[in-house]
C-alpha cells in the first residue's frame, strides 16, 4: 500500500519514503513508526501503544521513541512548535495531523452487505406507511445492529490475533543440515542449504533468526536442543538433513518448539538440483506456516519470484559462501566469479562477490583502489538484477562508508539493506560502522548490540561491539566485551589486544596499554622485536617506546592502514604536524580507518587544530 500526504509518499511494501520522487533515507524503526502513525492518522496514539506495536518485545525507554520522532521530523522537515505532520500531545503521545490518501490500495475482499443497506428510504412497504420518524429509527436500529455485529466480529478477530501472537514463535535458529550423502566433500552443499533456508526465514519481519555462524558454534558444543536454544535465546529450532545424489536433492526438516519440547512439524521435500530454490522456498514456507508468525504487511503483499539459476553456478555460489564463512577470502571470491561466469544473471553471486571484496579491503595488505571499484560494480549489478537483494544494498552501503565516503548514499543503501534483511547481523554491523563514522556512537552501540543478538557466538560481532563501545568512550564496558571476544577465539586474540590497548590508554593505564600493544604486535604478520621494545619502555618510558615502535615499523610505513597508525603515534608524541601528514597519506590511500576520524578518541588532541576540519572535509565530513 502506498500512502500519500503533502508531497510525500510512503510505500509500506518497499520500505521507502519519497518526496517528489526522491527517496529520503530513514532507519527501519522510525519508518515503521511513521507507517503506524499514518495508519492511525488524526487519532492520538499513546506512547505505550507505540512501544508495544513498533518496538514489540525490545526493551526500550521513551528516549528511543523521542529519538525516532526527532528523526521523522528531520526527514519530513517538520517543526514540533508548528507541526504540519506530527503533533506532540505532552505526556500522552503523538497524532499524525496531515491529510492522508491511499494512492495504490491492494485488492480488498468484498464485505457482507448489511440488510439495512438494501432498503432505501423511498422504498414502498405494504400496509400503512410508517411515520417518517419511525422509519428513520428503524433504519438506524438496523444499521446499529449491523455495526454491532461487525464490531463483535472485529473484536473477536483481535482477541484471536492476540492469542495467536502469544502462541507464535518469535525467534528461531536453523541447525546445520546433516549431510547424509556419505561424501564429506558435499559438506559445503549442506552448509549452503542451511544458510539459504536461514536467509529465507530471516526476511520475515517480526521474526528473529539467529545467524548460522552462532548456530554452528552452539551445535558443535554437543549440547541438548534445549541448551542450544538457551544459548541462542530462541523459541524454536529447525533441524534436518540433506541428501544429494546426481541431480536429485532431498531435504528433511522438522520444527521443534524448545519452550515445550514439542515437535510441531516434520516433512521431506524432494526435487531436482536445478530447481533447488523451489525446494528452499517450500521448506521456509512450511516452517513459517507451522510456526504461525505474525507477519507485517511487507511480508505478504509482495512475493519474490523463484529465480531460475544454472545448477553449476549455484554450486559455485555455495562454495563461495562456504569459504566466506571460513574467512578464506581469495577462494571465496574465486568461486563467486566462477558462478557469475556460469550464469551472468545470478544476482546472489554478484552480491556475494561484493561482500567478499569489501571484506578483503579491510584485512590489510590489499590495495583498496583496485578492489573497491570491482566491489561497487558487483553490488550495483546485483541490485540491477534483483532490487530486493538486501545483502547487495548492505555491501554497497558499506563501500560507500569506508571507501567512497558518500554518506547520504551510504545511509540510504544501508537502511534499505536492513529493511530487506531484518535478521542479517552483517547488515546491523555495517550500519553501526556508518553511525560511528558520521559521529553517532551511541546509535552505533545500539545497532551493534542487535548484531550480537542475531549472532551471539560470533567472535567478529563481539569484537566489533567492543570496538564500538570504545568509540563511544564506554571504556570499562569495552574492556569486558573485548575480553569476552578474546575468549571465543584465543588464536585470534591479537586482533582484540589492539583495541584493549587503546581502551587502557584512554583510561590512563599506560602499563596495561603497552602490555597489550606488545601482545598484538607478537601476532602481527610484520616481524618486530617486541622484547627490545618492551625493554625500551621499562628503561625509558612512554615516549621512548612509541618512538622506537615507529622506527621498527618504518619499513611498512606505506602498507595498508600503516599511515593512520603512524599518525596516532605522532599524536602521542605531541608532533601534530607529522601526525597530520600521516593522516593525509592514509586518506590518499583510502585506508578504511579514516572513516572513523570524527569519533576516534585518539584524535581528540588534534581537534583544536584548524587543519583537522580540513582533514575531515577530505572525507566529506564536518566537525559538527
Amino acid at each position: 500500500m502506498i500512502y500519500g500526504f503533502d508531497h510525500f509518499q510512503v510505500d509500506d511494501a518497499d520500505f521507502r519514503l519519497t518526496s517528489n520522487g526522491t527517496q529520503i533515507p530513514l532507519e527501519p524503526r522510525p519508518f515503521r513508526l511513521l507507517l503506524y502513525l499514518i495508519q492511525n492518522s488524526h487519532r492520538l496514539v499513546r506512547k505505550q501503544e507505540i512501544l508495544d506495536t513498533v518496538w514489540q518485545e525490545a526493551a526500550v525507554t521513551d528516549a528511543a521513541l523521542t529519538r525516532s520522532i526527532g528523526l521523522l521530523r528531520k526527514a519530513l522537515g517538520d517543526d514540533s512548535r508548528a507541526p504540519r505532520f506530527i503533533e506532540t500531545v505532552p505526556t500522552a503521545g503523538y497524532r499524525f495531523i496531515a491529510g492522508v490518501s491511499v494512492l495504490e490500495p491492494p485488492p480488498r475482499a468484498a464485505l457482507p452487505v448489511l440488510a439495512s443497506a438494501l432498503i432505501p428510504e423511498t422504498q414502498p412497504v405494504s400496509g400503512p406507511n410508517p411515520q417518517p420518524a419511525v422509519a428513520h429509527l428503524r433504519l438506524r436500529a438496523a444499521a446499529l445492529a449491523g455495526s454491532l455485529l461487525l464490531l463483535v466480529a472485529v473484536a473477536g478477530a483481535l482477541i484471536e490475533k492476540r492469542l495467536h501472537a502469544e502462541r507464535s514463535i518469535r525467534s528461531l535458529a536453523v541447525l546445520p543440515l546433516e549431510n547424509l550423502s556419505g561424501d564429506a566433500s558435499q559438506d559445503y552443499f549442506a552448509e549452503g542449504m542451511t544458510d539459504e533456508i536461514t536467509t529465507d526465514l530471516a526476511r520475515i519481519h517480526g521474526l528473529r533468526v539467529v545467524s548460522r555462524t552462532s548456530v554452528t558454534l552452539a551445535r558443535n558444543r554437543d549440547q541438548s536442543l534445549q541448551q542450544i536454544a538457551g544459548d541462542l535465546n530462541v523459541d524454536a529450532l529447525v533441524e534436518g538433513s540433506i541428501v544429494r545424489s546426481g541431480n536429485r536433492v532431498r531435504i528433511t526438516a522438522q520444527l521443534i518448539d524448545t519452550r515445550t519440547d514439542k515437535h510441531l512439524w516434520a516433512q521431506s521435500f524432494e526435487g531436482r538440483a536445478d530447481d533447488i530454490f523451489s525446494l528452499e522456498d517450500s521448506v521456509a514456507s512450511q516452517i513459517a506456516e507451522t510456526a504461525r508468525f505474525t507477519l507485517l504487511p511487507a511480508d505478504h503483499t509482495q512475493q519474490d519470484p523463484v529465480p531460475v539459476v544454472d545448477a553449476a553456478a549455484h554450486d559455485d555460489y555455495l562454495r563461495g559462501r562456504f569459504f566466506f564463512q571460513k574467512q578464506d577470502i581469495p577462494r571465496s571470491a574465486a568461486y563467486f566469479q566462477q558462478a557469475i561466469a556460469a550464469d551472468p544473471s545470478y544476482a546472489l553471486a554478484y552480491a556475494g562477490l561484493a561482500e567478499t571484496l569489501d571484506a578483503e579491503s579491510t584485512m590489510g595488505g590489499y590495495n583498496s583502489k583496485e578492489i573497491m571499484p570491482r566491489a561497487v560494480a558487483a553490488a550495483t549489478r546485483a541490485i540491477q538484477l534483483d532490487s530486493r537483494n538486501g545483502a547487495a544494498y548492505t555491501a554497497l552501503g558499506s563501500i560507500q562508508t569506508i571507501y567512497e565516503w558518500n554518506w547520504p548514499a551510504a545511509q540510504l543503501n544501508l537502511t534499505r539493506g536492513l529493511a530487506l534483511s531484518p535478521s542479517y547481523s552483517l547488515a546491523e554491523m555495517k550500519y553501526a560502522v556508518y553511525l560511528d563514522a558520521v559521529g553517532r556512537p551511541e546509535d552505533a552501540v545500539s545497532h551493534m548490540r542487535q548484531a550480537v543478538a542475531l549472532d551471539p557466538l560470533s567472535f567478529f560481532m563481539n569484537r566489533r561491539l567492543g570496538a564500538t563501545l570504545y568509540y563511544a568512550r564506554h571504556y570499562d564496558e569495552a574492556l569486558k566485551q573485548l575480553a569476552r571476544a578474546g575468549e571465543m577465539e584465543p588464536q585470534l586474540h591479537g586482533s582484540v589486544d589492539n583495541y584493549i590497548s587503546l581502551a587502557y590508554e584512554a583510561k590512563g593505564m599506560r602499563e596495561e596499554a603497552v602490555a597489550h600493544d606488545l601482545l598484538a604486535l607478537r601476532t602481527d604478520r610484520r616481524p618486530v622485536d617486541t622484547l627490545s621494545l618492551e625493554s625500551i619502555y621499562r628503561k625509558h618510558g612512554w615516549n621512548a617506546y612509541w618512538t622506537a615502535r615507529l622506527e621498527a615499523l618504518h619499513t611498512y610505513r606505506d602498507e595498508g592502514c600503516a599511515p593512520y597508525d603512524q599518525g596516532v603515534s605522532y599524536l602521542r608524541l605531541g608532533n601534530r604536524d607529522r601526525a597530520l601528514s600521516s593522516f593525509g597519506r592514509a586518506v590518499d590511500q583510502h585506508c578504511f580507518r579514516v572513516a572513523f576520524m570524527k569519533v576516534d578518541p585518539q584524535l581528540d588532541s588534534m581537534r583544536i587544530d584548524s587543519r583537522y576540519s580540513g582533514l575531515l572535509q577530505r572525507v566529506n565530513l564536518t566537525v559538527q
